[in-house]
């Protein structure tokens, strides 16, 4: 396609808003996918008017450009420069999609971070020659297969937040901790990132400080943020209701225990189980005593809290795999054996299953060893991947992550040995790169209270069960958050790192 002069486009306009307009499906939405180099770009105007004709403007400055050039009785902007502009002209299709072929994006480092912004417009409207414009969309380049620092920055540096989709499609980081890592100040800003400007913004504040909280979607799309250490670092029973559809945090009932690295888990009917944790936060080693056995069940429909069965064994930082039978297994955690008159810390390979039909727990099959603060990552059949984690913890040995790799069976109920990491991690984060490949990469090695934060990364190839070298972090990360971006990237935001401060610096992964 060749671009055309906005005067050009100004006759076409004319003509076209003498047709018929058709129904539009929506709010007009444009969909970018792509931005490594080498690599591909595919644009698409989404639900537009069915058979109506539209435009997409394309320019490497966001503008802005009256309207008004074109047609006169239209006061809005449009939110692409004149640079560089290019202008491409097409029909939607019957699914209200005006798409561009996939463009090649050649090897070429003067691509570097440059940006590309783009805005779509839909013909026929009833008292200006354009009906509706779409939000504007931006991509920005980088090497393929890195990870990429620009130095955006956010307000607030975090550790051990969460990430909220928002409706509007951008994603807000929520909550977390300032200052060191595991002596944190919590923090109840949200910040929302904007792909437009390629900065930060604040979003709503949640109700509490909190931070290693847990965050669980519930069926109508809210989100329940439970627990977490508060301002100054002790577990908390207070709850909230992010809502994106006010953008708005409400708070809700209480749980009975005060909770922090807990488990939180969506069962089918619509309630949360939430299980273990600690409920105080003392000084090193002893806070291991402090670990719960108890769980509790929120139902959003009545905003109560219900005591749920006892776990076998007091678990924090465990993590929980659903069954296709609808029960769930929890797994691991830190925990502690009784000794005369000590309680001596453990890393647990044991398991516990919850029947919400029965509302019981019962023993599941162990691990091969005993795994904490890490996640599992579905790999395809009903299979998930537990790969690192804390396993060993002593009087002496203040915990230490393994580099032992395992695979749960969700159908079989079983555990089998998988090819091991090169090296060991927990906190790291997991990153699906597609359907045969999982990217480990971050978190921290050595001791639980004094952490070593991670750059490297390796990737694990399901069909060979083979590890091998990765890309690295821009900067060292342990308790960092991630989420993967409209554009096919993935976005990781803040973490300690090993000056034992938080980051508040964020990069992105080009695929």
């Amino acid at each position: 396609m060749h671009p055309r002069s906005l005067a050009s486009i100004s006759a076409l306009a004319l003509s076209v808003a003498l047709a018929a307009p058709a129904a539009a499906q929506g709010p007009m939405r444009l969909s970018l996918v792509g931005g490594s180099y080498p690599g591909s770009l595919s644009v698409a105007l989404e639900q537009g008017p069915i058979f109506q004709f539209g435009i997409l403007a394309m320019g490497i400055d966001p503008g802005p450009i009256p309207i008004a050039v074109v047609d006169p009785a239209d006061f809005r902007m449009l939110d692409v420069g004149v640079q560089q502009l290019d202008l491409f002209f097409g029909m939607f299709d019957i699914q209200g999609t005006f798409a561009l072929a996939g463009w090649t994006v050649p090897n070429v480092p003067a691509f570097l971070d440059v940006p590309l912004y783009f805005q779509g417009l839909s013909f026929g409207g009833l008292t200006t020659v354009f009906d509706e414009v779409s939000p504007p969309e931006v991509v920005r380049f980088a090497p393929s297969g890195t990870f990429r620092d620009r130095q955006v920055y956010m307000t607030d540096d975090r550790a051990f937040g969460s990430i909220l989709p928002r409706r509007d499609g951008r994603w807000m980081a929520v909550g977390g901790g300032r200052g060191a890592l595991l002596a944190q100040v919590a923090v109840r800003t949200t910040e929302i990132y904007d792909d437009v400007t390629d900065s930060f913004v604040f979003g709503p504040q949640m109700n509490q400080y909190r931070s290693i909280h847990t965050a669980t979607q519930l069926q109508d799309g809210r989100w329940l943020l439970a627990g977490g250490v508060d301002l100054l670092n002790n577990p908390q029973v207070e709850c909230e209701l992010y809502d994106p559809a006010l953008d708005a945090f409400v708070q809700v009932a209480p749980m009975g225990t005060p909770r922090v690295g807990h488990s939180a888990t969506l069962l089918a009917d619509g309630r949360v189980l939430v299980a273990g944790g600690f409920d105080v936060v003392t000084s090193g080693i002893d806070t291991i005593e402090h670990a719960v056995n108890s769980t509790e069940i929120y139902n959003p429909t009545t905003n109560t809290w219900t005591p749920g069965p006892n776990l076998r064994t007091p678990r924090v930082g465990q993590f929980v795999i659903p069954r296709p039978n609808g029960t769930f297994v929890l797994c691991g955690g830190v925990s502690y054996d009784n000794l005369i008159l000590l309680k001596v810390p453990a890393v647990r390979s044991t398991t516990d299953i919850y029947n919400p039909a029965t509302n019981t727990i019962t023993a599941g099959p162990s691990m091969s060893t005993g795994r904490a603060l890490i996640d599992a990552v579905p790999i395809g059949n009903d299979r998930w991947l537990v790969a690192g984690g804390i396993n060993q913890m002593t009087l002496v040995n203040q915990g230490t992550p393994t580099n032992s790799v395992e695979i749960y069976n969700a159908v079989t109920n079983t555990w089998s040995i998988a090819g091991s990491m090169a090296t060991a991690r927990a906190n790291q984060r997991n990153i699906t790169l597609d359907g045969n490949r999982i990217l480990v990469v971050g978190g921290g090695n050595g001791q639980i209270l004094t952490p070593t934060p991670l750059a490297s990364g390796e990737i694990y190839n399901v069909a060979t069960n083979t590890w091998s070298s990765g890309p690295s972090l821009s900067l060292a990360r342990a308790g960092a958050a991630s989420y993967v971006t409209p554009r096919g990237q993935v976005h990781v935001i803040g973490g300690g790192t090993t000056s034992g401060a938080i980051a508040r610096v964020c990069e992105w992964w080009y695929f």
